[in-house]
C-alpha cells in the first residue's frame, strides 16, 4: 500500500504533457521494501539498543505502581520491566500527582557492548541466543544493586521473565555466575546423560529368526463392539 501511495504521488507530479511515467510497482519492489523494514527492525533490537521505556504511576501510600493508562503490576513484571530499561517514575498520594522523578537505569551504549563483549550471548548455561538480549541486573536496583559491568549479564528475553517469575536464579558475581532452577539444583550447559563408570552388563546376542512358518489360524482381527443397550 505503501509504494501504491507514493506511485500515485509520483504521477499527480508528473507533466501532463509527458508520456512516460513512473513504473507501476510490482511484487519484487514490495518483497525488497519488506526486506528494508525488516532491517530497521532489527537494527532496533540489536543489544546496544534501548528496549522500553516504562513510565510508572507509584502510590506512596499504598506501595503499588502501575503502568501509565495502564494495569496494576505484580512485583515480579514491575521488576522485570525496570531491569532494562529507560525508567520515569511518578509519584502519588491520595490520588493526587505529587512530583516527578528523574529518568533513571540508562545503561549506555558502551556499556553494552561491554557485556556483550564479556559474554556475547544469554548467560543461562545451554542457551545460545545472541539477539535481542536483555541487560540484567544480578542484584536489581530496587535493592541497591548498581548500574556497572560487575553487576550486570546479558540474558534473552525468554530467560529473563523467567527469572523475574521465580523458575530459574541467577546470583553473582558476574565473573563467578550460578544459575539453579526453581528446585534449586544448578543449570549447566553440558549433556544430562552422565558418563558410564563401569562396563556394559553381559547380554547373550540375539539369535534371529528361527525360519519357521508363521501360522494365521490362531489370529483374529479386531472386530469393533457394538455399544451397550441399557443406554
Amino acid at each position: 500500500e505503501a509504494l501504491i501511495t507514493d506511485w500515485n504521488q509520483a504521477r499527480a507530479g508528473r507533466d501532463p504533457t509527458s508520456q512516460a511515467g513512473p513504473p507501476m510497482p510490482g511484487d519484487l519492489e514490495a518483497f525488497l521494501r519488506l526486506i528494508e523494514a525488516g532491517w530497521d527492525t532489527e537494527a532496533t533490537r540489536r543489544p546496544h539498543g534501548a528496549h522500553t521505556t516504562v513510565v510508572v504511576h507509584l502510590d506512596l501510600a499504598q506501595r503499588a505502581a502501575a503502568l501509565h493508562l495502564g494495569p496494576l503490576l505484580c512485583d515480579a513484571e514491575r521488576r522485570y520491566l525496570t531491569c532494562d530499561a529507560t525508567c520515569e517514575v511518578w509519584f502519588h498520594r491520595s490520588g493526587q500527582l505529587i512530583g516527578a522523578g528523574r529518568t533513571t537505569r540508562v545503561i549506555s551504549r558502551r556499556l553494552r557492548r561491554a557485556l556483550e563483549h564479556r559474554h556475547p550471548m544469554c548467560a543461562v548455561p545451554g542457551c545460545g541466543a545472541t539477539r535481542g538480549l536483555h541487560a540484567h541486573h544480578i542484584r536489581h536496583w530496587e535493592d541497591g544493586g548498581p548500574t556497572e559491568l560487575s553487576n550486570l549479564v546479558l540474558v534473552c528475553p525468554y530467560h529473563h521473565r523467567a527469572h523475574h517469575r521465580g523458575l530459574i536464579t541467577i546470583t553473582g558475581p558476574a565473573e563467578r555466575l550460578t544459575v539453579t532452577d526453581d528446585e534449586g539444583q544448578p543449570l549447566s550447559s553440558g549433556p544430562i546423560a552422565h558418563t558410564p563408570n563401569r562396563p556394559p552388563p553381559a547380554v547373550p546376542p540375539c539369535p534371529g529368526p528361527t525360519g519357521e512358518r508363521a501360522q494365521w489360524w490362531w489370529y483374529e482381527p479386531f472386530q469393533p463392539q457394538p455399544p451397550p443397550s441399557d443406554n
